[in-house]
């Protein structure tokens, strides 16, 4: 039994520096772990939502049938920014102009960038935790394997021996931490780019969305304006 498990076995003759420092890495594991997992399924229940939004918001020809979406619509991202849209669009005054169609865009662009700004950084949340340990976990992995290391030096110092019985059990547990700091920085570097990948492809279709929602409501202008000169 010994023998199948020697990982344990070095870790349980570790010095107090070494356990320090697997203790560290086991925290950024379990911490990346967890983040992984909930942001997964926030991104693939992300998706759906938005997907299903996307579908009804096909079907609306005018601006002021997007009120009545939003109130029957679950929660989605694309839903939020459409209120953001609403509630802006409700400040303005009923009265068209070709003097204020313009400005009255504008506005409704810079609230759509925000409300996508917004999304953004909510999706982003907790990934510096996934970056911040996939940078540092190898570092922390090879400040215990160098610890590792002087100290075994220092124990062939004192047994006055360099024999390979002396020295590759220091050496093996030195090298616990750099293994370590891998099984954390691997996972979790490839979960930060991808999740920074999905969140970059979901920021470019907000945009597509709101240049939609902003043609629906200039198209709204225009058939005021031309109702009145006609």
């Amino acid at each position: 039994m010994n023998n199948s498990v020697p990982i344990l076995q070095m870790v349980a003759q570790s010095d107090i520096a070494t356990i320090v420092v697997l203790c560290i890495l086991a925290i950024m594991s379990f911490g990346s772990w967890g983040i992984m997992i909930v942001k997964y399924f926030e991104y693939k229940k992300n998706q759906r939502t938005n997907a299903e939004f996307f579908r009804k918001f096909s079907t609306v020809s005018q601006f002021v049938q997007l009120q009545g979406l939003c109130e029957s619509a679950d929660d989605s991202a694309l839903r939020r920014l459409t209120a953001e849209v609403l509630k802006e669009a409700s400040k303005f005054s009923n009265f068209v102009s070709y003097d204020s169609i313009q400005h009255r865009a504008s506005l409704l662009e810079d609230t759509i960038q925000r409300s996508i700004e917004g999304l953004r950084l909510n999706e982003d949340k907790y990934l510096s935790f996934l970056a911040t340990s996939s940078n540092l976990a190898p570092f922390f992995g090879l400040l215990g394997t160098v610890w590792g290391i002087m100290v075994a030096f220092f124990q062939i110092g004192q047994h006055g021996s360099a024999d390979l019985t002396v020295v590759a059990p220091g050496i093996a547990m030195a090298l616990i931490t750099t293994v370590g700091g891998l099984v954390v920085a691997i996972p979790a570097s490839a979960a930060y780019n991808y999740f920074t990948s999905c969140n970059g492809q979901n920021e470019i279709s907000y945009f597509n969305f709101g240049s939609q929602v902003l043609s629906l409501f200039k198209r709204g202008d225009l058939l005021a304006l031309e109702e009145v000169a006609g």
